[in-house]
């Protein structure tokens, strides 16, 4: 990925340093957007908040540290792509909910309605794919 995109990331993302590591070192890959493909039939939400959304990057990060995936063909990557969401992607969508709703409950004033706040940002996309 170009250097213009990676400052336009910086400036849009400005909190998120793993999904500008993330699109450095993978951003031009076959290998990632492959992944992106398996992430969008496993979950087509999963870079909205109500998801996976601003932890993302972290968890993809982790899947690509995973394997030496340019070794592989890509119907083997597909495979395991796959593999490793059945098994990673629920745990970690399950901790992003419970720290989100946690960090709304530190920032809620009091009378407003939780429900009204989690649902105002499980829309947002808080990842972007390139």
């Amino acid at each position: 990925m170009d250097q213009v995109k990676l400052e336009e990331l910086s400036i849009a993302y400005p909190d998120q340093e793993d999904l500008i590591q993330l699109y450095r070192d993978w951003g031009d890959s076959a290998v990632l957007q492959e992944l992106f493909k398996a992430l969008d039939a496993y979950e087509p939400d999963w870079n909205k908040e109500k998801e996976l959304g601003s932890w993302a990057a972290e968890f993809i990060l982790d899947l690509l540290q995973e394997e030496e995936w340019e070794n592989m063909t890509p119907a083997e990557r597909t495979a395991r792509f796959e593999e490793l969401l059945e098994e990673r992607y629920e745990d970690f969508r399950c901790g992003h909910q419970f720290a989100r709703i946690n960090n709304i409950n530190l920032y809620l004033q009091e009378g407003e309605d939780l429900d009204a706040v989690l649902a105002e940002g499980d829309e947002k996309v808080m990842f972007p794919k390139y």
